[in-house]
């Protein structure tokens, strides 16, 4: 199969973390083409963080992404803990164009369980990517050779509820 490296940095230009893709199978289920994929995610010193399998379909020229599969595996494994998750796919358009905004995406995932001292520490994330905007078309040079690439900004707010607090996370 396929593999794909992307590598996440910040203003300065240094490594945040990166995301290796396996393509591992591709087939057409109708209108559709879908994609499974092992991917395993990276911190900026190459420590794996966590590994999934996820489907990407790509469907009328939109490739989308389902963010339920960056559940933590496992967490939906521990007795007495029930997972779920509600939320948007990522989708990315073939078509990109220098000033294209792309659609926002929310997401949450509820934690819950039926243990009363489990049940008090628990609670969920949510999850909102918002003002994605194609920002530039460039070329980008790696070991892998040079690309004509787009840039990409975008907002995210995570907001964390556990043992009955709030906290707020954001980033652009």
């Amino acid at each position: 199969g396929t593999s794909l490296v992307q590598t996440t940095f910040d203003k300065k230009g240094k490594e945040q973390s990166s995301q290796k893709m396996n393509i591992t199978s591709v087939a057409n289920e109708g209108d559709k083409v879908v994609m499974v994929t092992d991917v395993t995610i990276y911190d900026k010193k190459g420590k794996e963080i966590t590994s999934n399998q996820m489907e990407l379909t790509c469907e009328e020229g939109v490739f989308k992404m389902d963010m339920s599969r960056f559940v933590p595996p496992g967490m939906d494994q521990m007795e007495g803990v029930s997972i779920s998750f509600e939320g948007d796919n990522i989708e990315m358009p073939q078509s990109l164009s220098v000033g294209k905004n792309l659609k926002d995406a929310a997401f949450t995932v509820n934690i819950e369980s039926d243990n009363p001292a489990l049940s008090s520490m628990m609670g969920g994330t949510n999850t909102t990517i918002s003002n994605r905007k194609v920002l530039a078309e460039e070329s980008v040079t790696t070991a892998a050779g040079t690309f004509d690439c787009f840039k990409i900004s975008y907002d995210t707010k995570v907001e964390t509820k556990m043992m009955g607090m709030t906290r707020s996370f954001d980033a652009k």
